[in-house]
């Protein structure tokens, strides 16, 4: 619970107070700051979910599944890597694709060490049912 707790002051608390710090007004970036509420809800709720679980295969299988998650989070809150900002009379837009996609791609190394440390687990697991008791 301890990790939870520090999760979420690093991955809520620090950013809000970065925000509030540079004096950017926050009504501004309300959307953003909401995602970066829920990012960290995300991060925190699996981070006690695998504490909980670890040792066991459901420990990695919900690191697959923080993965998986936060693919789908990292495509929705980048809207598909296309970001528009408005201000009074101006509307910019932002092309993010590219680092949508290594930020992605990163995240598909994790869940491909995630699965690699499953088999381990579990290849290690039949080991041990295997050895001869003497």
């Amino acid at each position: 619970m301890i990790k939870g707790f520090l999760w979420f002051l690093l991955l809520y608390m620090v950013p809000m107070l970065i925000l509030s710090m540079v004096s950017a007004p926050i009504d501004f970036f309300q959307e953003y700051t909401t995602y970066i509420g829920v990012f960290a809800a995300i991060a925190v709720f699996f981070v006690v979910i695998a504490e909980l679980l670890s040792k066991t295969v459901f420990q990695h299988a919900c690191n697959i599944a923080k993965a998986l998650v936060m693919m789908v989070f990292f495509v929705h809150a980048l809207n598909g890597g296309f970001l528009t900002v408005n201000f009074e009379t101006i509307r910019i837009s932002v092309d993010l694709r590219v680092y949508l996609a290594m930020l992605l791609a990163i995240s598909f190394l994790g869940l491909a060490k995630s699965a690699l440390q499953t088999l381990n687990f579990l290849s290690e697991k039949i080991t041990d049912d295997k050895l001869p008791t003497h």
